[in-house]
């Protein structure tokens, strides 16, 4: 599976864009997970097609990737990762241009904006809670990647679920 350049940064701004509550690296790392892997669940494929590991803080992209787009995306001035601030909270990624969303099909839309409105006002260590309980996290062992097709068992628990008759309404 190869990673979406285009996906991947537009995905990255749309997150910064849209008052993410408290937007840090962890955070942003958890929503390109639910996003990919829900995407998967539902249509065969990743959005970004970024790998993804179980680590400490819950399922990650691989750092070396991960760390290499945001770095490029704040050089190139498209986002600004802010500092921890005072109350301890994380650093803050802002996007600095609008996210191109002819990027995305219709049905990778629904899916992002569908799970943006579920961890918007959501702290990171929640989203976090909320990915550590996944089975996909949960069936692979520290350091291993996360395979995309264990997206399939995650709706048996429950877990992240876009209710199809309420987003008609």
């Amino acid at each position: 599976m190869r990673e979406d350049k285009a996906k991947i940064e537009n995905l990255v701004l749309h997150f910064g864009n849209v008052g993410m509550l408290h937007l840090g690296k962890k955070k942003l790392a958890k929503l390109l997970y639910f996003v990919d892997f829900t995407s998967y669940e539902m249509l065969n494929h990743p959005i970004t097609g970024l790998k993804y590991e179980k680590r400490q803080y819950g399922p990650m992209p691989v750092a070396k990737i991960y760390y290499k787009y945001l770095n490029n995306l704040e050089s190139s001035g498209k986002i600004k990762i802010g500092p921890p601030n005072e109350d301890k909270r994380p650093q803050s990624i802002i996007s600095l241009q609008e996210p191109d969303y002819s990027v995305f099909d219709e049905e990778e839309k629904k899916i992002i904006f569908d799970l943006t409105d579920k961890f918007k006002h959501q702290l990171a260590g929640e989203v976090e809670s909320l990915a550590k309980a996944e089975p996909p996290y949960k069936m692979v062992k520290e350091g291993e990647e996360i395979p995309y097709h264990l997206a399939f068992y995650r709706n048996s628990f429950d877990e992240v679920t876009l209710d199809e008759e309420n987003s008609s309404t």
